[in-house]
Formats: structure tokens, C-alpha cells, sequence
């Protein structure tokens, strides 16, 4: 497919009060659309989930014309209380709807030591039900940094050629050598979530510190750099493309404080860190201001190849990578949860902490439709 191929819809908020004591702000992601009810899943910052309706949207730049959607089921945690399995500070990082179950993964963002293990599991659509199966490993030990993320379903015509029904992946979190240098996706099948044993993974696609054919972490392209984050993916029906969701950096590439004050940019700070010009963000870290939101599209033959072992996964690029605007401007310029409605072919994002009200930065869902 080509971006051609790929028409904004609009975009709707998530609902503004609290169910079960939990609410939406500065949370939203990930996104898992459920073809059940056509309703999504989304998450709160705790972890916690919640269904809700997807109200028809609306394409404007006035956060007030959007409408809101719904509570179809109050929040609820989706792991029953099991995500300490993890690893400290331990979060919920991605959400597919498969076969009546709900399945997830769980990461912890910052591992600098590698020790997470175990990342996915699998629950009963119904959230107040005590149903969640134990986290589970998936694909390779000392693997969880290529794994433990965003899901997607495969399109049945591609489920043989790939070698499951689901993709799961993770893309350029700390520490760098422990994830993926680029968008990443490896097959398997979550039926294996509900027998014993580990669960194994054929990877597709992933890059990493020995094969960085997309770029080098301390620089920015539009491909890959430093500050590129990945927020999902969608596989559509009917094409030979996946989608994957995210933002880049395109300015200079640095790391230490960021800073408004081009007064200040080169210099060191208290700490020893030399200040970056980066307005979006003050944080301690990566830097490329300005960015910008854009896709990944991937060749799901050239997929296909590397499952059979005709060519490498770090061996494949992205055969397009497109920027794209959304009518209402985020500083953060984050992607945190993509969903796809096969039926409707319309892919879901949620585009984080767009929606300011009052105090609460709750994420808006941006609708888009495959011609």
C-alpha cells in the first residue's frame, strides 16, 4: 500500500471522569480494539484498563468539537494483581484482542541489568473475571527487550508464511543494547500462552547493536536515531504492508539536559550535563529536536523471507518511511498504542497527552482509513 492509500478520519477523547477510582490522565496507552463489541481497550497510567465506546469522529483542530467516548467496562487490572512477576516498576506495554482473549505484555522500561524474563499473558475479555494466565517468556532468554511491547494480529492469509496468527516486538527503549535499533516484529501464537512451557518466536524483522542497518543510535535520519520511539503496529488486511506508528527526532542529535534557552545550549549544567536545545522536553537524555510523528512501512514478503530463511531480520528495511501531522500539536510528539479494526479497516492511535483538561493530560484517539 502507499501512504495514497491512508486517509484521516478524525479523532474522539477518552471519557473525562473516573470508573472504579481510576481515570485517563496522562494515560490513554496501549490500545487494543476488541471486534466483539467494536469498542477499544485502553490503559491508565497504573496499568489498569478500562473498555470504552469509539464514538464516530470528528476531524477538527478544536479539542472541544471532538466528542467523547464512553465507559463500557470500569477499570479494572487486567494481569490480577501479577505484573510484580515482571520485575520492579514493572508497566503494561502492550494489548491485542485474539480469539475472545485478551492478551498483554509487560515491560520494565528501564532495565539496565537485563533481567527481565518473562513479558506476555493472556485473559478472559471480562474484567472484573479473575482469569489472567502467568506471565510467560516469549522467544529467546535475555530477549525480553525485543519482545516485550506492541501487538498485532496477522491477516489470515499471511499466518502461514509468517508463522503465527499475532506479532509481538519492542523498539528503542533504555538501555539500547538490550531492544531493538528499529521497528522490530517476531510470529507466535498465543494459544501457547494457556499450556506450559515457554513460548517460542520467529523473528521477522529486529536490528541490534552488531547489525545497525537503519542508522546509529547517537545521531538522527528519518529512519532511526537516538530519540526515535515506536508506538505500534497494524498489519492491513488485503496488502503486503505493516505499519508501524511512532516519532523521530530531525534536528542534531545530543545528550544531556534539555533547554528553551539557546543562551544555554553547549554549556554545562550543575550536574556536569551539557545543555541541548530541545523546547518539547527538559529532560535528561537523547535530543533531536524538532520532531515529528511518522510511519514505518514493511514489506510483509520480505517478512515471509526471513522466516524461511532466504534473508536475515536485520537485512530488512522499511520500503517507506512517511511523516505525517495530526491537527492537534503534542510537544512530547509521542505514540503510545495502535489498534486496528480489520472489519472497518480503520487503524487507531493514541497520540499522548494532547487532550489538556484542567489539570489531567489525557491522550486523544486519532482515526485513520485504509482505502
Amino acid at each position: 500500500m502507499t501512504i495514497d492509500e491512508l486517509g484521516y478520519v478524525g479523532a474522539f477523547r477518552l471519557p473525562a471522569g473516573e470508573a472504579n477510582g481510576e481515570g485517563f490522565s496522562f494515560a490513554g496507552g496501549p490500545l487494543a480494539f476488541n471486534p466483539h463489541g467494536n469498542t477499544l481497550f485502553a490503559a491508565a497510567r497504573s496499568g489498569k484498563i478500562a473498555e470504552i465506546s469509539v464514538p464516530d469522529p470528528v476531524n477538527s483542530a478544536d479539542i472541544s468539537a471532538l466528542p467523547f467516548a464512553k465507559f463500557v467496562q470500569p477499570f479494572a487490572d487486567p494481569t490480577d494483581g501479577q505484573m510484580p512477576a515482571v520485575g520492579e516498576g514493572a508497566n503494561l506495554a502492550g494489548l491485542l484482542v485474539l480469539k475472545q482473549r485478551l492478551l498483554g505484555t509487560g515491560l520494565i522500561y528501564y532495565d539496565a541489568n537485563n533481567t527481565q524474563d518473562v513479558s506476555h499473558f493472556s485473559r478472559a475479555l471480562t474484567l472484573s473475571s479473575k482469569s489472567a494466565t502467568r506471565f510467560r517468556r516469549i522467544g529467546e532468554k535475555g530477549r525480553a527487550g525485543f519482545v516485550a511491547g506492541y501487538l498485532a494480529e496477522v491477516p489470515a492469509e499471511w499466518q502461514t508464511a509468517l508463522g503465527g496468527p499475532a506479532i509481538t516486538g519492542q523498539c528503542c527503549i533504555p538501555i539500547i543494547t538490550r531492544t531493538s535499533w528499529g521497528p522490530a516484529a517476531f510470529a507466535w501464537d498465543p494459544d501457547r500462552l494457556l499450556s506450559d512451557g515457554d513460548v517460542d518466536a520467529t523473528p521477522l524483522v529486529y536490528y541490534d547493536a552488531d547489525h545497525r542497518t537503519l542508522g546509529q543510535f547517537e545521531g538522527s535520519n528519518p529512519v532511526f536515531g537516538g530519540t526515535t520511539l515506536v508506538g505500534g503496529l497494524a498489519l492491513v488486511g488485503g496488502t503486503r504492508t505493516a505499519l508501524f506508528f511512532g516519532s523521530n527526532g530531525t534536528g542534531e542529535f545530543c545528550y544531556g539536559n534539555g533547554t528553551a534557552d539557546k543562551a544555554l545550549v553547549g554549556k554545562r549544567g550543575d550536574d556536569g550535563s551539557t545543555y541541548c536545545y530541545d523546547p518539547s522536553s527538559s529532560d535528561k537524555g537523547q535530543h533531536a529536536y524538532p520532531y515529528r510523528y511518522q510511519m514505518w512501512a514493511y514489506d510483509l514478503a520480505e517478512w515471509a523471507q526471513v522466516r524461511a530463511k532466504k534473508r536475515k531480520p536485520w537485512d530488512v528495511k522499511p520500503y517507506a518511511v512517511w511523516a505525517f501531522e495530526l491537527p492537534i500539536k503534542e510537544a512530547g510528539t509521542r505514540i503510545t498504542g495502535v489498534a486496528y479494526d480489520p472489519a472497518r479497516r480503520r487503524i487507531f492511535i493514541a497520540q499522548r497527552n494532547a487532550d489538556q483538561d484542567g489539570f489531567a493530560f489525557r491522550s486523544l484517539i486519532h482515526v485513520y482509513q485504509v482505502s
